[in-house]
């Protein structure tokens, strides 16, 4: 079968039949905002099981449970001031929040903790489910496990299209990294999991505290508080070797076919060799993040094996663009 086939135009009658497919415990690939997800039925261990297999995730990874709104997530979780402030400013929108959960959520979804991570979705397909719906959907990024997030609804098909029966088509994704992850199990004391596009800047004017960040070392062989914190993550198939932001580096002729090189902007004494790349004409942070998953997905597909990819400045979005490349480039210490 043409896995292209199972890429669905976002129409009335496409949007009821995905939903009519989550009532079934079916699982069906969807556009967020952030990158495209493979949802399921949150509150159904049957459709949460199948989401994991889809993948191959492992069970000690969790899932974030998207809602409509604020209110109903607070059926299904203990809330506090600091979910309700953020909610306010960043809901619907890029942000997840880590915080305790009612028994209404199974454990399978929370790796078996006490605690589950929730979203409220921006984008306009995928809260037109939701609508249809009277329960919320988990949705991890719709690829196997540990390869680079889709984007677009054809990453989507070209690596699950033979384990899913639909793929929504909502464009490509707005900001093209995955959402700031936030824990707020002790809202006294807020730490940032996973760096996204809603900045420590952002938190710390809204919460009005200077909110840490989590710099452990993670023990993949555990229950994780929330998703993308094991170490291997985002990896295409091609190695990924980091450069320093601002330095460059020059392959010779006969390498051009084998080795990409990865800028954040148009090199200045750019050539015309097929393997130069950049993610930004003029470096913009918000331009390098849209468009690094996408292209790390066209260069694996076009054969590279060696991709060089510049690292961004370590400020605001920055650091989210360096989690993403530091987690793709960490297969080479896994191997």
């Amino acid at each position: 079968m043409d896995h292209s086939s199972k890429v669905l135009e976002a129409t009335a009658a496409n949007l009821a039949h995905c939903a009519e497919l989550l009532r079934g415990d079916e699982v069906v690939g969807m556009p967020t905002e952030t990158v495209y997800g493979l949802a399921g039925n949150a509150l159904n261990a049957s459709s949460v099981r199948k989401i994991f297999a889809v993948k191959g995730r492992p069970l000690i990874d969790p899932l974030i449970v998207h809602f409509s709104d604020l209110d109903a997530a607070e059926v299904h979780i203990e809330t506090n001031d600091s979910v309700r402030q953020l909610a306010a400013a960043f809901w619907p929108g890029p942000l997840t929040m880590v915080v305790p959960k009612q028994a209404s959520i199974p454990d399978l979804v929370t790796a078996g903790l006490p605690s589950v991570a929730i979203r409220v979705p921006q984008h306009p397909v995928f809260r037109a489910v939701l609508k249809r719906l009277d329960f919320p959907l988990a949705a991890p990024s719709a690829n196997p496990f540990g390869y680079v997030s889709p984007t677009r609804a054809g990453h989507v098909a070209h690596t699950l299209g033979s384990r899913i029966q639909a793929v929504l088509d909502g464009g490509p994704c707005d900001f093209g990294l995955e959402s700031t992850i936030i824990d707020l199990r002790n809202p006294q004391v807020p730490v940032i999991l996973r760096h996204g596009p809603v900045t420590a800047a952002q938190l710390n004017k809204i919460l009005q505290v200077d909110v840490s960040s989590h710099n452990g070392v993670a023990d993949d062989s555990t229950p994780q508080s929330a998703p993308g914190l094991l170490t291997k993550h985002y990896s295409p198939t091609a190695r990924v070797t980091l450069l320093p932001h601002g330095e460059t580096l020059t392959a010779n002729a006969a390498s051009e076919s084998v080795i990409a090189l990865v800028y954040n902007q148009k090199p200045i004494w750019h050539t015309d060799q097929a393997n130069i790349f950049w993610l930004s004409e003029t470096g913009e942070l918000n331009e390098i993040a849209h468009n690094l998953f996408e292209l790390i997905q066209r260069l694996d597909q076009q054969g590279f094996q060696q991709i060089y990819i510049e690292e961004a400045t370590e400020a605001g979005l920055g650091q989210a663009i360096n989690d993403r490349l530091r987690r793709a480039a960490a297969k080479l210490e896994a191997e």
